[in-house]
């Protein structure tokens, strides 16, 4: 049976893992860049812009299967409207969403409310739809904090919040099952987590374990960085988000460990320390 995947966000921490595992399944898929010329080689590559809905009628012809992931730009609520309004006209048959653990229209915390709000659209599409809710990444160790981390120190406001963090590559796992086989995942909605819950401290120390090196976590004030993301520039609105993301884990909202990387794939996600040892370059 014909299945025609598009992958929207392959260049990030999750797309690039994803179309790894898709090209392992031999999946009939193509990626969605801005951009000609900027697919990962080898990969097919179609034009489209989330802020065009012209350009997504186009990159969205003859597609079955969908993966979407939205940047996290003040205008994402903007492209996820365009994004269901296009996949619904081009007859798009299954949406797999790349979302957020807590998800919630009705949320006090503003991330999870606005995962929760493009979740809600999905679902009202009509579209048979897959929502995959990670946790935080493991990456961000590296993408975010690494420069930090290398300097000695990692800072956020958290507290001795803990939460389990995944591997980017456990996610794109299981998008790949629920975007190679989505009839058996139609409806549904999966937290996707790390096995184990761990504060900011702890990560640090299986760091500076496997670096030889001190890495303390310092715990700042949030009106310190509330500051420090505005003095570099970034939009009041991803400030609110990421904000709003620290503040439920600080206060414990985030820890909770899920079994469906397991369940769905077969095998254990992996565990902080794993990764740490197979990246520990990144931090020295």
């Amino acid at each position: 049976m014909k299945n025609r995947i598009l992958v929207t966000g392959a260049t990030g921490n999750i797309g690039t893992e994803l179309v790894k595992a898709l090209r392992a399944r031999n999946a009939d898929f193509a990626v969605m860049t801005s951009k000609a010329g900027s697919a990962p080689a080898d990969v097919t590559g179609v034009q489209g812009d989330f802020m065009d809905r012209a350009s997504l009628a186009r990159a969205f012809a003859g597609v079955d299967t969908l993966f979407l992931l939205f940047p996290m730009v003040p205008e994402m609520p903007i492209m996820a409207a365009n994004a269901v309004a296009a996949a619904k006209a081009a007859g798009i048959k299954h949406i797999v969403r790349s979302s957020g653990a807590g998800a919630d229209a009705h949320s006090p915390a503003a991330i999870a409310k606005v995962h929760g709000e493009i979740d809600a659209l999905v679902k009202a599409s009509g579209i048979p739809y897959t929502l995959l809710l990670p946790t935080s990444f493991m990456q961000n160790t590296i993408n975010f904090y690494g420069s930090s981390i290398r300097e000695g120190a990692l800072y956020a406001p958290r507290g001795n919040g803990a939460m389990a963090v995944i591997d980017v590559r456990d996610i794109a796992a299981v998008a790949a099952e629920t975007l190679t086989n989505p009839a058996a995942h139609a409806g549904r909605s999966y937290t996707l987590s790390g096995p184990e819950d761990l504060t900011d401290a702890q990560m640090m120390s299986v760091i500076a374990h496997e670096i030889g090196r001190e890495v303390k976590y310092i715990d700042v004030p949030e009106q310190a960085a509330l500051d420090a993301m505005t003095k570099m520039g970034m939009p009041p609105i991803v400030i609110e988000w990421l904000m709003s993301l620290n503040h439920v884990i600080k206060q414990g909202w985030a820890a909770g460990v899920s079994p469906m990387v397991r369940q769905i794939t077969g095998r254990e996600p992996r565990r902080f320390e794993d990764f740490v040892r197979e990246h520990a370059a990144a931090w020295k």
